[in-house]
């Protein structure tokens, strides 16, 4: 189990808790991709206290670094390990920019689990680490959000980084600089490299 921290926020889960959160993201991939016909069963997983807690996260799928589907939610709405469940499933079947993910496609899959810290307001843009927070831009009733290993992975400055998050909210692309609120967060990566 790999475990990137963005920040220094940490949800405090043990390695038996995080291998749990990983193995409940993975095996529902598998459930939902191959549109199995039972209700997924909790039973053989230890569900503790901690991941009865509400948390927010996003379960990110990927083909040889390629990303091929992408859900979470930026608020603890539900407790951690229903959130992932449900956020697997949200990637593999209902991220609008992809098709679902096809059984054949299981094997190529790797799977990043994000635990997300909660959400603070920044009074100015200075105030955005780059690489260490996520950042969410909302200008109206427009929102995006981008992870925070997402500029790191693309090698954007600040300045792109805001950009592209504007082109993600629809919006032109120097739209951040004006009538802007601003919001971060860090975040914890758990991820497996799975054997080809």
């Amino acid at each position: 189990m790999k475990e990137i921290r963005s920040g220094t926020w940490s949800p405090n889960l043990s390695d038996e808790e995080k291998k749990t959160i990983f193995s409940i993201a993975k095996d529902t991939l598998s459930w939902c991709v191959n549109k199995s016909s039972h209700t997924f069963a909790f039973d053989s997983y230890q569900i503790t206290p901690k991941l009865k807690e509400k948390m927010a996260t996003f379960v990110t799928l990927k083909i040889n670094s390629q990303l091929r589907g992408c859900i979470g939610a930026l608020a603890p709405q539900e407790s951690l390990y229903m959130s992932v469940h449900h956020n697997a499933i949200n990637a593999a079947l209902h991220d609008f920019r992809f098709r679902i993910v096809e059984p054949s496609e299981l094997n190529q899959i790797t799977i990043d689990v994000s635990l997300l810290s909660p959400i603070v307001d920044i009074p100015s843009i200075k105030e955005f680490k780059i690489g260490q927070q996520g950042i969410i831009l909302q200008q109206g009733m427009t929102r995006a959000v981008f992870l925070p290993e997402v500029a790191s992975e693309q090698g954007w400055t600040k300045e792109e980084t805001l950009s592209h998050l504007s082109l993600k909210a629809g919006l032109l692309p120097d739209a951040w600089r004006k009538d802007t609120r601003f919001q971060v967060f860090e975040s914890v990566v758990l991820s497996i490299e799975e054997e080809k």
